[in-house]
């Protein structure tokens, strides 16, 4: 995450994302994704990358905690059915 960007805030919204290194995290008001790939090397770079993930997942643990109704599980969303532009 870049110190120019304004803050992610867990389950806020469904259009923000970031990026640690090579690794992509979207927000979304049900889950949060992680795609791509970081190295954590041995020096400031990496020290800095682990610390910006490891400030973002606890953020997303806190805002799960402090959830007093969260759901065993979310119920399976099905795709909305679109119409084929190429037709």
């Amino acid at each position: 995450m870049t110190a120019h960007s304004p803050a992610l805030v867990p389950f806020a919204d469904n259009s923000v994302s970031r990026t640690i290194g090579g690794m992509t995290v979207e927000n979304g008001t049900d889950s949060i994704a992680f795609y791509g790939q970081t190295d954590f090397s041995r020096d400031r770079a990496g020290l800095a990358r682990a610390q910006a993930l490891l400030a973002f997942m606890q953020q997303v643990v806190t805002t799960l905690e402090a959830q007093k109704d969260l759901p065993d599980a979310l119920p399976q969303q099905k795709p909305a059915k679109v119409d084929n532009p190429f037709l």
